[in-house]
């Protein structure tokens, strides 16, 4: 009866506060804050109730000296015990959700917690509620009531292809525990860099764990350019058993991941042995997937089981993460050991091959207490019901697994993926393509809708996925992972969240200035003008969307048709008309500035005869990719190395599409832009079909096949409505990243002269 009447009230109050939640400065938002009147001010010394020796279980033992610790650092605050009336008060509950605390803020502070995890958050919480002003601390009077609503809130570090120190992955799980996630997701073995020490094995570290050169630009850049410099680094397993702790402590759980069958170019640099054609090899300096992956002969899995003890030993979570993504079958096809070990187990190919490959991984690790968890290629060819799965191509994965009994993590890169740009300007640093901005960071739901109530049972939640070939540096680690890392935390610990509009004020006004204290090199892309396109009879128009609906901004145009700049000022949401051109193409560069912040947003505008023209899209694009119809007309030229926002991605081999022009006009030449990386499963079109389209016929009259990036149609005739129909390889072939797969297409300006 107790646990009903708990639960009911916890509702009831639920139901009634919600409303107040967006005035609430904590991030992740709770499930009830109300606040009261006035606030209790804060003493530079704060007592906590003294418990005597009979009842030192009440509190668990490294309470006292975690609080201490986040006061003293975010504060300056100390802490005393008291025998009389303590300013900070403790009680456990019963009869509560899993890691429940509340927060009394009146005369007194009065914690009350489920268990020692949940108490620590609440401690996080109380940090944040810690107000400021001329050196007085205070807490405006309120009351809290919060527990989590997904178990597994992760956020993953590659550390192989850039190395990070132990300091250094101290501080990225400080904040972790700041914004309350529970799992990091440690990648510490790919191609570039064996970086955990295997005592049986020390040619991994010795070998794999460096590398004599370090590809500089980007992978889809020609020529390439490399750092001739030995790189690399390990953690000891002494280093590893302090950072396991440190974690622990702060209620997070570390699972590391060891790859197989592929990406283990490192450890083959150092054992030879363990591949199908035995041969030496280096540890790659390229980003990448290569095909020599590990041999299934029976020494292989000695050498792996071997290695994964010495990682046990280690790890005291639950879960070994064994990667089983982008393993290519090249070498397994020609290796005669494998195809043996496929007769001999009655498999029918390779993908079964490695679906077996996995099974025995896990078998091995069932029988030392745990359990596996690997991407979603190793749903491949079967998959045992009590493996786990990381769903990252999308959701498609996580949906067939939660569908057939797996539990689920829910990473996709649509929304999870920290090493896509987050902002649209040429100042962001080189990352490895894709758009993931804020919001869209912030519209992330784990379950996806297509699953029932039992089958959404089987996500365990989600995490954010921080892959390193663009990120060589700490400062730059946190630049992509703050603030988007708060506005995941929405997602996975808020049983509803608060509008985004809400959350960004809080995270500006509040969470900001927070990161600041602490150094954090966070991205201010959020604060900068967001330019918004929109298609007029003229030609288009041009809006600066900012959060605040009253900020101005200084705008400067350069145009190739004037020598002078247009100097003028513009409001947030004021449009400013995009004439199109009559006659010549005409290139001008916009830039504006924040009036308040001081921050600047450029957008360079090629203007021609089609800007801003009707496109209908017949095959429909990857929602991923898919911003506006206006994408491939809006004059903007997409980035390479590829930036997301500016391209348009279709993941069919045919693509079909309509683009009306204003009015019949004599087209001279149209010009297609496409992107080629082969590495990112785009793919350069073959060929191109152009019909003219009147109201009873269309009539194909030019046809290319596609050589280049950059293709230039001559037309020579009068036109208005014209299809364009592209295709492509049907599948990657075998050998390249992705193989099997259907490759994405990539458009982004169609021009017309």
């Amino acid at each position: 009866m107790k646990k009903t009447i708990s639960l009911l009230f916890l509702l009831f109050i639920t139901a009634h506060l919600n409303g107040q939640i967006a005035d609430c400065p904590i991030l992740p938002s709770p499930v009830v804050y109300k606040k009261g009147k006035g606030a209790l001010y804060l003493p530079k010394m704060m007592s906590i109730q003294a418990l005597p020796k009979e009842n030192r279980g009440h509190l668990p033992s490294s309470a006292k000296a975690q609080l201490e610790l986040l006061l003293l650092s975010h504060h300056s605050i100390s802490l005393v015990d008291t025998s009389v009336r303590p300013f900070i008060r403790f009680q456990k509950l019963k009869n509560v959700p899993q890691d429940f605390y509340s927060i009394a803020v009146n005369d007194q502070l009065i914690i009350s917690y489920a268990n020692e995890k949940a108490l620590y958050y609440a401690f996080q919480s109380l940090i944040q509620l810690i107000q400021t002003e001329e050196d007085i601390k205070y807490i405006p009077k309120a009351f809290i009531q919060d527990y989590p609503k997904f178990e597994w809130r992760g956020l993953h570090l590659d550390v192989s292809r850039h190395f990070f120190t132990v300091e250094e992955v101290k501080k990225y799980i400080d904040l972790m525990a700041m914004y309350k996630f529970n799992t990091f997701h440690w990648h510490l073995t790919d191609d570039q860099g064996w970086r955990i020490e295997i005592k049986q094995y020390p040619k991994l570290t010795e070998v794999g764990a460096w590398r004599d050169s370090t590809l500089k630009n980007h992978y889809t850049t020609s020529p390439r350019t490399y750092e001739k410099t030995r790189y690399g680094g390990f953690y000891t397993q002494e280093d590893i058993t302090n950072i396991v702790s440190y974690a622990s402590e702060r209620h997070i759980t570390i699972v590391p991941e060891i790859e197989m069958p592929g990406h283990s170019r490192a450890a083959l640099a150092a054992y030879p042995e363990f591949s199908c054609t035995e041969k030496e090899l280096g540890v790659p300096g390229t980003w990448g997937v290569f095909d020599d992956i590990y041999c299934t002969k029976p020494q292989t899995f000695e050498f792996i089981e071997n290695i994964l003890d010495e990682v046990i030993d280690l790890f005291p979570g639950k879960y070994i993460h064994i990667g089983g993504d982008e393993a290519p079958k090249t070498r397994w096809k020609n290796c005669d050991q494998c195809q043996k070990t496929i007769e001999s187990n009655g498999l029918k190919n390779e993908h079964e091959l490695q679906s077996y490959f996995i099974k025995k991984i896990e078998k091995y690790l069932q029988s030392k207490n745990k359990k596996l968890i690997g991407w979603d290629e190793i749903l491949e060819g079967g998959l045992s019901s009590t493996s786990t799965v990381m769903s990252w191509r999308g959701v498609k994965g996580g949906i067939a697994a939660s569908k057939q009994g797996n539990y689920v993590v829910m990473t996709p890169g649509t929304h999870c993926y920290f090493d896509h740009y987050q902002g649209k300007g040429n100042d962001e640093p080189l990352a490895i393509g894709g758009y993931t901005p804020l919001e869209k960071v912030y519209q992330f739901n784990p379950i996806p809708r297509e699953l029932n109530v039992g089958e959404s049972s089987f996500i365990l939640g989600g995490q954010a996925n921080l892959w390193t070939e663009y990120i060589p540096s700490f400062k730059q680690l946190q630049y992509m992972a703050y603030p988007r890392a708060i506005a995941l935390s929405q997602s996975l610990w808020c049983t509803e969240k608060i509008p985004f509009t809400a959350f960004f004020k809080i995270l500006k006004d509040v969470h900001f200035r927070k990161l600041d204290t602490l150094k954090v090199n966070y991205s201010k892309t959020s604060l900068k003008p967001f330019v918004k396109f929109k298609k007029e009879k003229e030609g288009m128009s041009i809006e600066l969307q900012s959060k605040n609906k009253n900020e101005k901004f200084n705008t400067v145009i350069h145009s190739s048709d004037c020598q002078a700049n247009l100097n003028l000022t513009l409001l947030s949401n004021q449009p400013l008309l995009i004439n199109r051109t009559k006659h010549k193409r005409i290139k001008s560069n916009f830039s504006f500035t924040s009036s308040t912040t001081g921050l600047s947003s450029h957008v360079k505008i090629t203007n021609h005869l089609g800007l801003g023209a009707d496109v209908n899209y017949v095959t429909e694009p990857n929602p991923q990719y898919n911003y506006s119809p206006i994408v491939l007309v809006n004059g903007q030229i997409g980035a390479r190395p590829w930036k997301g926002h500016q391209w348009i991605g279709f993941d069919t081999s045919r693509v079909v599409f309509e683009i009306t022009l204003p009015k019949r006009k004599k087209i001279d030449s149209i010009h297609l832009s496409f992107l080629e990386s082969n590495g990112s499963w785009i793919y350069l079109p073959k060929s191109i079909q152009i019909q003219k389209l009147n109201k009873r016929t269309k009539k194909t009259f030019r046809s290319k096949t596609i050589n280049s990036e950059n293709v230039n149609i001559n037309i020579g005739r009068r036109l208005k409505k014209i299809r364009f129909i592209i295709d492509n390889v049907e599948i990657i072939p075998d050998n390249y990243p992705g193989a099997g797969h259907t490759p994405w297409t990539f458009i982004d300006e169609i021009e017309f002269h």
